[in-house]
């Protein structure tokens, strides 16, 4: 109710540019227009950030390289900036000042400050080949601004939300056996072979590729105390490391039962409600109330 009484009251072009950019219930076609071209200015960037890294490339193309990644930081800054304007309408339970703040802290918030600044930082430091590599890494952060454009992503970043105490208790288990198999295999092999088990943490580093499934071969166990040790832990791995797939897999299907029942009930609810009057003068805020439950996320999901 705070948003739609926010919503109500800003100015029109603040309006559109929150529907825009959050693809609420209003503006449908902005708001995917304007998901579309983000969407493919950040695979573009995630895709030119492999061509740029390769050796001698052509001085035309470093050139354009140059050029896109400026009209990429204009692009990504501005978008800041007017998430940073709408922040209010997205938080409507909060003063404007601390629904600003709120974003900027917030982990998509973040995010998209890191999808320029690696860019701002190399237009006024010099650039070395360190700086160089930093910058390109922190430019493959724009990748997790697509959870934004894709619904799959924020059905995943919602079950890892509803689930997270069960998956975590899962991988705690699976820590606990990692931890334990490479201090007895450690305590077991080193004495028979201390170039391969010279420490705990190659130990770790078995117990972790074992318990995975990776199977490297490069260290294994030669005594029969350790092979034993060894059959154990696989054993229990195939059990345990199971444990987490299936509690997103339930996850996932608790999830899609929900949203199903979800559009059930607004179907229902259109169905049964009466024809809406014209809109009057007045009416902003009765717009803004049909389909509610369409509206897309805020940056309070993220």
């Amino acid at each position: 109710m705070a948003r739609r009484l926010k919503l109500a009251s800003a100015s029109e072009l603040k309006r559109q540019t929150f529907y825009a950019l959050e693809n609420a219930s209003r503006g449908r076609l902005a708001a995917k227009a304007t998901g579309f071209a983000l969407f493919a200015l950040i695979v573009a960037n995630a895709v030119i950030v492999f061509f740029s890294a390769e050796p001698g490339l052509d001085p035309v193309a470093a050139w354009v390289i140059a050029r896109f990644y400026t009209f990429s930081t204009i692009c990504f800054g501005l978008e800041y900036l007017a998430r940073i304007w709408i922040a209010d309408l997205a938080f409507g339970d909060v003063s404007p000042w601390r629904a600003r703040l709120r974003y900027v802290c917030s982990p998509l918030g973040i995010i998209d400050l890191l999808s320029f600044m690696p860019n701002l930082v190399a237009w006024f430091v010099p650039v070395t080949p360190q700086l160089h590599d930093a910058v390109n890494v922190l430019r493959l952060v724009r990748l997790i601004k697509i959870s934004r454009y894709m619904r799959g992503l924020r059905t995943i970043g919602r079950v890892l939300s509803k689930r997270k105490h069960e998956i975590v208790a899962s991988f705690l288990v699976i820590g606990l056996l990692v931890v334990v198999s490479s201090i007895l295999m450690y305590e077991i092999e080193s004495p028979v072979q201390p170039d391969a088990f010279n420490s705990l943490l190659t130990g770790l580093y078995w117990a972790v590729e074992t318990v995975t499934g990776t199977g490297y071969g490069d260290i294994v166990p030669v005594t029969v105390p350790g092979r034993l040790v060894g059959s154990l832990v696989m054993l229990l791995s195939v059990a345990l490391v199971a444990i987490p797939g299936g509690i997103f897999a339930a996850g996932f299907v608790a999830e899609f039962q929900n949203a199903s029942l979800r559009k059930i009930e607004r179907d229902e609810r259109r169905g049964s409600r009466p024809a809406a009057k014209a809109p009057t003068d007045g009416g902003a805020a009765g717009e803004e109330e049909s389909d509610g439950d369409d509206a897309g996320p805020t940056e309070g999901e993220g």
